[in-house]
């Protein structure tokens, strides 16, 4: 038995971040696409992420605000969903996502037209990053 120590409990992720590149077809460019779900799917609406997206200097930051209904209210199933692009991110970004302005992580991350590459990942973290759209859809 161990005395004396705690165990910690483990954080359920709760957010996938997928960061990919992305070929926009009429405009013939390529951009960063960044999305986040909810690992939760929900059963009578497909809720919107509501989240406060900054992009300075070298720090792309998400501060994930709550849940919106969506403004149609026809019913679907699935993962609450924010999306966003990005015009010119080449080289080494930080992304922070942070829940309500408290808890966040800290991922490292190198952009370039071809791929993203993962060079940091926080140790406890209640968001999973990932890179390739399929690996976004997986549950």
């Amino acid at each position: 038995m161990n005395r004396g120590k705690r165990i910690k409990p483990v954080v359920p992720i709760e957010y996938r971040l997928l960061i990919t590149p992305k070929l926009k077809e009429r405009e013939r460019k390529i951009v960063t696409l960044v999305a986040l779900r909810t690992m939760v799917e929900f059963t009578n609406f497909r809720y919107d992420i509501v989240v406060e997206p900054e992009c300075t200097d070298r720090t792309l930051k998400f501060t994930i605000r709550g849940l919106r209904a969506p403004q149609v209210s026809l019913p679907g199933t699935g993962p609450a969903v924010f999306k966003t692009e990005y015009d010119g991110l080449h080289g080494t970004y930080n992304v922070i996502v942070s829940k309500h302005g408290k808890d966040e992580n800290l991922f490292s991350v190198h952009i370039s037209n071809n791929e993203i590459r993962l060079k940091k990942i926080p140790e406890k973290k209640f968001v999973e990053i990932v890179t390739k759209e399929v690996e976004w859809y997986e549950k």
